[in-house]
């Protein structure tokens, strides 16, 4: 059972679910795409969240084309995210990707 981790609250009692439980996920998406110059992808939180997080994403390459691009999330839900994946210089054209690696940060609001 997925339990979201909390601040401690006086009265709660301590179980191995609540010592367990993390406020916070992270992971990385590989991209691939062909000659374009946007590209969605979702994606699904390994433990679903009580509620939908906050979050981040970062391009992990800065080779080649993808200094170009930028990505951001979108479509944040409680279990999961689309990456939205755009060339932010539209004057160089669509551009290939291949296993380009993202990292994402979710975490439940303090």
């Amino acid at each position: 059972m997925a339990v979201p981790a909390t601040l401690w609250q006086p009265g709660m009692r301590i179980t191995a679910d609540r010592l367990n439980a993390k406020d916070y996920q992270a992971g990385v998406v590989s991209i691939s795409f062909t000659n374009l110059s946007s590209y969605t992808q979702a994606a699904t939180f390994p433990t679903p969240f009580p509620t939908p997080p906050i979050m981040n994403a970062e391009i992990a390459a800065g080779a080649g084309s993808t200094g170009r691009f930028e990505v951001r999330t979108i479509n944040v839900s409680a279990s999961g995210f689309t990456l939205f994946v755009l060339l932010t210089d539209a004057a160089e054209g669509p551009d290939t990707w291949v296993n380009v690696p993202v990292h994402w940060t979710a975490r439940m609001p303090t």
